[in-house]
């Protein structure tokens, strides 16, 4: 349920089979995509520190918690990744992404997330 395969030189990180996931931490790697889309029991994603470009979350609506800062997240990616949050509330961290003073983070914060920079 909890894999931390952080600070390595990964570019990538199959956890599709890993469906009963409910914690990941992929910090620091060299990771640029991320496919969490068969995770839907995970709770807690600390991605950051990486150079993910896009974040599908739209199938983890167990997601309390997400740290995906320090990547290349533009505005869209980042409101698309808002946009997919669960209602559920929660803390997203998205400080040194290109988007992030220009993202939209009342998608984010219209759903109970508090959003920090």
């Amino acid at each position: 349920t909890h894999l931390d395969c952080s600070d390595n030189p990964l570019m990538s990180l199959d956890v599709s089979n890993n469906t009963k996931l409910t914690h990941l931490w992929c910090i620091n790697n060299q990771l640029s995509s991320l496919n969490v889309s068969n995770n839907t029991a995970l709770t807690w994603l600390e991605c950051h520190n990486n150079q993910l470009i896009s974040l599908n979350v739209s199938n983890n609506t167990a997601l309390t918690r997400l740290l995906c800062h320090d990547n290349q997240l533009d505005a869209n990616a980042l409101n698309t990744i808002f946009t997919a949050l669960p209602y559920t509330g929660g803390y997203i961290f998205i400080r040194n992404n290109p988007g992030t003073g220009t993202c939209d983070s009342s998608i984010a914060t219209n759903k109970g997330w508090t959003v920090g920079y």
